[in-house]
């Protein structure tokens, strides 16, 4: 049953709404979660689980030697690589983030029943930074153990009630000031009165509209969503509804390629393959960062993916073969003769092939990919697929001080009200996700909105 009045009201149960229920919790004041959807978890849920901080005590148990000033090296290299001139990152809130993921590593695992494995690298990233959860054997990890962990510290607490099939529709508004929500349920319409309401309820990468709107770029990327299906934008819209300013330039978060092949694995993220572009050009290293590889499929005219028929590739021939026969890749007995097929009416694609086989030979690629993922196309047939960035989520939402108070546009706190997550995320990013940072900023600024808001109360 729901209840009329509350302390505070958390929307959303995803990473950022679990710990900012958490930790608003430890004030002893009463705590509401509503879920929109079945089951807690959000975006969160579906990924790897893993919070990327630097100078942890799991580190230094393991001997790993890493540091703050490393990462944020990274963090700017990487956001160099696309819309340099973009107005973000906010690099002095970057560096306040990063002191705080420290402590949010530290207090999942000492007060909310959490734990790691040994802190790893990831793909690109081999830097030893990245706290995974702890498996339990026979058990799920990744990030539904992440979710599990959180949601099983949280049913103990006596002060925390969690509501699911719970749509927040609206901010109760007084004179500016929130003072709870309007809701719909099994039961139909109500309304929640509440002292502080924390906004956790992700971006909008399943919102059409609003990707057309805010990230035309991005309209026909939006059908490879992965993104948590709760991630509909209504926290940013109900909060913009009630005088919040959004962020500018929201941009995707990306996860990579697809072929959009299902029977080939979509051909996910391979570093070994060679992609160019609608003239028959290649237009990046393959072997990237996979954020920095869907930015440039994103930008790039009519991206395709070029596979040879040569042994490495042996499990992707039968299936490219039927895909070709239904029309859905094209397939040529000779590189020249794939190109016409693609539409080209030049020798660019040959030339392509020839640089990118040469390279291998010679042991130096043309854009700097490592000599051991230039792997020649020799073998015919050969096929090419178009290729489409997978997007898993959202950079924008709407504008915090440090404390995720929710700001108008004249930069003033919205009494009572906060955001975190991806309902508020762009300040940490250019156009390029930072592995091991989501789910570490979801977690982060849900423990400091949460404190912050019990604060206020106590």
């Amino acid at each position: 049953m729901r209840p009329k009045k509350t302390d505070i009201v958390i929307v959303g149960a995803g990473g950022a709404g679990i710990s900012a229920a958490l930790s608003a919790a430890e004030s002893g004041l009463q705590i509401l979660v509503l879920e929109k959807t079945e089951w807690p978890g959000g975006s969160t849920r579906m990924s790897g689980g893993g919070i990327a901080a630097t100078g942890t005590s799991f580190q230094k148990e393991a001997d790993i030697t890493d540091n703050k000033d490393s990462w944020l090296e990274l963090w700017k290299k990487r956001q160099a690589t696309s819309n340099p001139d973009g107005p973000y990152p906010d690099y002095a809130f970057v560096d306040q983030f990063m002191d705080q993921a420290v402590k949010t590593t530290e207090w999942l695992a000492k007060k909310q029943g959490h734990s790691y494995e040994k802190p790893a690298g990831f793909g690109q990233d081999p830097e030893q930074r990245i706290h995974f959860p702890k498996g339990t054997p026979g058990g799920m990890g990744g990030g539904k153990q992440l979710i599990a962990n959180l949601s099983a510290t949280l049913e103990k607490r006596p002060n925390i009630t969690l509501l699911t099939n719970t749509k927040v529709t609206e901010l109760l508004l007084d004179n500016g000031q929130v003072k709870g929500v309007k809701i719909v349920d099994k039961d139909g319409k109500g309304e929640i009165h509440a002292s502080k309401v924390i906004i956790s309820a992700g971006g909008f990468v399943h919102n059409t509209e609003m990707i057309a709107q805010y990230i035309p770029a991005a309209k026909t990327a939006s059908q490879f969503a992965v993104g948590g299906a709760g991630d509909e934008g209504d926290g940013i819209l109900m909060a913009q509804k009630a005088g919040a300013v959004l962020y500018e330039d929201p941009w995707v978060i990306g996860m990579g390629i697809t072929a959009a092949l299902p029977e080939t694995g979509s051909l996910l993220m391979d570093w070994d393959k060679l992609y160019v572009d609608g003239h028959g050009k290649r237009f990046l290293n393959e072997a990237s960062h996979y954020a920095v590889v869907a930015n440039a499929v994103l930008s790039a005219y009519e991206p395709w993916i070029i596979i040879d028929s040569s042994k490495s590739n042996e499990a992707l021939l039968k299936p490219l073969a039927d895909a070709a026969a239904a029309g859905r890749v094209v397939k040529a007995d000779s590189i020249a003769k794939l190109g016409q097929q693609m539409g080209l009416s030049d020798n660019s694609l040959t030339e392509t092939v020839t640089e990118y086989n040469d390279g291998a030979k010679s042991g130096h690629d043309s854009m700097g990919k490592d000599v051991k993922h230039v792997i020649p196309l020799t073998t015919a047939p050969y096929y090419a697929a178009h290729i489409y960035p997978v997007i898993m989520g959202t950079f924008g939402g709407v504008k915090t001080n440090e404390k995720y108070e929710v700001l108008d546009k004249d930069g003033k706190v919205i009494p009572n009200l906060f955001s975190t997550g991806e309902s508020a995320n762009k300040r940490l990013y250019n156009h390029v996700y930072m592995s091991g940072s989501s789910v570490q900023f979801a977690l982060t600024s849900g423990r400091v909105a949460g404190k912050a808001a019990a604060t206020q109360l106590e």
